[in-house]
């Protein structure tokens, strides 16, 4: 499929090389960080980073941690289209950037463009990321006085290098290395707003009382400048990330770095169909590691090594490391959730919105460790509230089916169902044989459903039985068994849910004059909700003849017809039309029928349905 999302991205005023051709259909985008240039759009922290190292920073590295930046900035800046969309002419982009660097002869190396563009394929997700490299770099702000070829930190004693984003893991990480070495720890952090900065420093304060002397924090700040960023994925914020600890190892003479985060947000498990290429982190996946270490060791021109330490954990084992060192006050100081950006009006003390993945996720672990009353403030608490959005209810949805899948799994049957996603995995974990990473694989997502299964057990044990249920909660979500239907069902709910109170509204005063009037109004609706849609496609087969449906989502095949009754056309004429669109779609096929019976001329919808819903995968809903 042609790519919809070509980029050229010159950096710090680059000029267009001559052996790179503007096509008719690449957009151009300018990126520079200087302080007194006019086309000023991204903070680098370079120059303060330097200034707070007061050591000798090679050129190569600087160049690193500018390329790093640039490449995180344009992933913020491109956007990969609409959040909802299934189709991938626009989110997987062509990128080809232009760097002015200091070591030129290093990155304009064949084997340089390839193991970078190797470190960024795969956790991006876009189609192609080539480079171009030009002199004329040069350093920006007060200029440090201490950078000088031969100035090199003091080393004192052991040191250890590790990510600290202010999460769970990244705490649990921390606090491990603390306790369990005497090593001096190198912590590194990227800024990218006040309240991800509040969270880091909050916490390195308390770290730094709790064992003092022991740890060294530099944070590395870098955003896009004054404008809102309208790409929110981030996915190439760990290469970002692991470039300013790689230049830290490298400054402190240290040949590893550590990456903290539990073996199921790693592997990130696809939790439905269409969650494929972008909908699918990867930013600690190993296959992600894997080419960063190697990009790093050609960088370095020696062997770097990047520990992930607990790739066989689960988010319970990461609340229970904690708990095994006494520092259950740390708990409520991290954030794990992915919209801090958004306001939160059901709880405005809330530091997590409680709906997103990441948030389920943390809630789950928190009640399977027993140290949920140590967790954070939730604005949609799973244990006492209704649903506020529906994206909540897919997100819990999605885990649990994910788990539950897990409970269902032999080890033969795992390795089955799961060739696709373990062939990107087992060839990039280290120190053991294909049998052993699939059996540590399989135990790990066992252990995972065991401890979420607790954690329903737990959280449905707090409802009191002498009180009404509350309605739409999780509750009346596990007591219905919602999880166990197949997703297009929950879709069906969803959308008829809504249609039930759009079109009486839409046709409160004046009824649609026609059927193709109805189904234009529908048709509007249903392009704002997720999925894959189109209009009149595909076309399905009828015997020897073609015919089209009125509205199809194709990635969860689901057809969808609409049938207006009203003055002359009587019940018997819909039900003939139902029976006889029936026969069109395959038994295999969801078919849903939206009856609009304004006049009420069906008297007893239940009846109406059930003759047709005893088919296969066949909906009915009547609208008034």
């Amino acid at each position: 499929m042609r790519s919809e999302n070509k980029h050229i991205i010159l950096c710090s005023d680059a000029p267009l090389p001559k052996g790179v051709r503007k096509s008719r259909d690449a957009k151009i985008l300018k990126l520079a960080y200087d302080p007194n240039s006019k086309s000023s759009n991204v903070n680098i922290g370079l120059p303060h980073f330097s200034e707070k190292l007061s050591v000798h920073i090679p050129d190569r590295i600087k160049d690193l941690l500018e390329i790093a930046g640039y490449i995180y900035a344009a992933d913020r800046s491109i956007s990969r289209g609409a959040i909802d969309s299934l189709e991938y002419h626009s989110w997987a982009r062509d990128l080809h950037f232009v760097f002015k660097v200091r070591d030129l002869k290093f990155w304009k190396q064949k084997e340089t463009e390839k193991f970078l563009s190797e470190a960024l394929l795969f956790v991006s997700g876009d189609n192609s990321l080539s480079f171009s490299f030009v002199g004329g770099a040069r350093d920006f702000g007060q200029l440090n006085a201490f950078d000088v070829e031969g100035i090199v930190p003091e080393k004192k004693g052991n040191s250890t290098v590790a990510l600290f984003s202010g999460g769970l893991d990244s705490l649990a990480g921390v606090l491990n290395l603390l306790e369990t070495t005497n090593d001096n720890l190198i912590l590194v952090s990227h800024r990218a707003n006040h309240g991800t900065t509040k969270t880091q420093e909050g916490i390195h304060k308390k770290l730094s009382q709790d064992y003092p002397n022991r740890i060294k924090y530099y944070p590395f700040h870098c955003t896009l400048k004054g404008v809102r960023a309208p790409e929110e994925t981030q996915r190439t914020r760990i290469f970002l990330y692991t470039s300013v600890a790689f230049s830290l190892a490298t400054i402190f003479q240290v040949d590893s770095l550590n990456i903290f985060e539990n073996g199921i947000t790693s592997i990130n498990f696809s939790k439905r169909a269409d969650l494929i290429n972008a909908r699918a982190s990867r930013t600690t996946h190993p296959k992600t590691l894997h080419h960063m270490r190697q990009f790093f060791s050609h960088v370095a021109k020696k062997e770097f090594k990047i520990n992930h330490p607990f790739l066989f954990s689960t988010k319970t084992d990461i609340f229970k490391l904690i708990h095994s060192y006494n520092r259950h006050d740390y708990i409520n100081s991290t954030v794990t959730c992915t919209k801090t950006f958004q306001r939160f009006d059901h709880n405005s003390n809330a530091t997590h919105c409680g709906g997103c993945s990441q948030c389920i996720d943390r809630r789950f672990a928190a009640f399977a460790s027993h140290l949920e009353h140590f967790d954070a403030i939730y604005n949609f608490e799973i244990s006492k509230d209704s649903f506020l959005l529906d994206d909540a209810k897919t997100h819990l949805c999605d885990y649990i089916k994910l788990a539950s899948n897990f409970s269902n799994e032999s080890l033969n049957s795992f390795y089955h169902d799961k060739l696709e996603v373990l062939s990107e995995l087992v060839d990039y974990i280290d120190g053991m044989n294909e049998l052993e990473k699939v059996e540590m694989l399989f135990q790990l997502c066992k252990k995972h459903f065991q401890q979420i299964h607790f954690a329903i057990k737990r959280i449905l044990s707090l409802e009191d039985p002498l009180k009404p249920r509350i309605p739409n909660s999780f509750f009346t979500f596990i007591s219905d068994r919602e999880f166990f239907k197949d997703p297009i069902e929950l879709f069906i709910e969803r959308i008829t849910a809504k249609l039930c109170k759009a079109i009486p509204e839409a046709f409160n005063t004046k009824k649609p004059d026609s059927e193709n009037s109805l189904n234009d109004y529908i048709n509007s609706y249903l392009m704002s909700e997720k999925g894959d849609y189109e209009r009149e496609f595909p076309i399905v087969k009828f015997a020897t003849a073609k015919t089209v449906p009125d509205h199809s989502f194709n990635s969860i095949n689901l057809f969808i017809e609409t049938k207006y009754l009203r003055g002359k056309t009587s019940k018997s004429t819909i039900t003939d039309g139902i029976a006889s669109d029936l026969i069109k779609y395959p038994e295999d096929k969801y078919k849903l029928f939206i009856v609009y019976d304004p006049e009420r001329k069906i008297s007893n919808d239940e009846n109406f349905k059930n003759g047709f819903e005893k088919k296969s995968k066949c909906k009915i809903c009547v609208i008034r």
